[in-house]
């Protein structure tokens, strides 16, 4: 608002009979002084204003592949159903991510639906295998990529592991007691590394037991590119993590397939990883956990 008039001042000259500089400031000079007041009323409002720090707007501006959302402030979400088994609250959550309109996410949804509601009764062991059952045509599952040994093929129920390995890291960070749980042979970007349970129906299976002594139920949630599974029950233990750095690389070959049922792959390193997860009750420490993986190099695959 200040800034124009000031400057047209400079252009008039007393030779032509208007203002000059010195009587043009004059005329100005309450104007500007005014200017002046407010814009410094209006700077120091701005200061005091707290400022978003770099790492949270960079965290806004980011979406990241899987998040963990830890317990609390969840009460009010509790349903009729959860109180009738003396569930108050929220234990853990955890959230993955994946690529919308993919063949995959029609076997996540499918899987998800099934476990939404289920409830591990006190001391009873879960299987993911159980609560999910054959994946078949038949009850809607379709072909999509899946893990065998080094390479991706087709398979129906491709991409279910998604859910168990969602699950597996709620009841990670819920500090239950996983029984059975193994990795897949390479490592996918949609699952943290050295935290994830490969299952198969009905051999390889993803189990853990209910060890709170209160019932625990399993909810989720799924959107086009996202899959969050949370436990409902009593809390027994806090849970504390880390992970290693990636060792042990092991350099990939490169192969050429044809055929429909060829899946491109882009290669990549295998490696060793550990994660620890530290249990404690009262301050104390009462059990310390390590999950050794090994991931097998990814072939670079492309299909004639």
């Amino acid at each position: 608002m200040g800034r124009g008039r000031p400057a047209q001042c400079a252009r008039y000259d007393r030779r032509d009979g208007q203002p000059g500089l010195v009587e043009c400031a004059r005329r100005w000079w309450p104007f500007v002084v005014g200017s002046l007041g407010v814009t410094a009323v209006l700077l120091g409002a701005y200061l005091m204003v707290p400022r978003e720090t770099g790492a949270s707007a960079a965290e806004r501006r980011t979406e990241p592949r899987f998040d963990a959302r830890r317990a609390g402030g969840a009460a009010a979400a509790v349903t009729p159903q959860m109180r009738a088994l003396g569930i108050t609250g929220r234990i853990s959550a955890y959230t993955t991510r994946y690529t919308a309109g993919e063949p995959r996410v029609r076997n996540i949804e499918l899987a998800a639906r099934a476990l939404n509601g289920q409830v591990a009764s006190p001391g009873s062991t879960f299987s993911f295998n159980r609560a999910i059952g054959a994946r078949t045509k038949r009850r809607g599952y379709v072909p999509a990529p899946t893990i065998i040994g080094r390479r991706l093929v087709d398979d129906v129920g491709g991409g279910i592991c998604q859910v168990s390995t969602t699950l597996f890291n709620a009841v990670f960070d819920a500090g239950l007691d996983i029984r059975d749980a193994r990795a897949h042979t390479l490592w996918m970007p949609e699952y943290p590394q050295g935290r994830e349970a490969a299952v198969a129906f009905p051999d390889l299976d993803f189990t853990w037991r209910n060890d709170t002594g209160r019932p625990v139920m399993v909810t989720t949630e799924f959107t086009g590119t996202a899959l969050t599974v949370a436990l409902w029950g009593t809390r027994r233990y806090e849970v504390r993590s880390r992970s290693s750095r990636r060792y042990g690389l092991t350099a990939y070959g490169s192969e050429a397939d044809r055929g429909h049922a060829c899946v491109p792959m882009r290669g990549g390193q295998g490696f060793q990883i550990d994660v620890w997860r530290v249990l404690v009750l009262g301050g104390r420490e009462i059990r310390r956990q390590r999950f050794h993986t090994e991931y097998e190099p990814q072939l670079e695959v492309t299909c004639a």
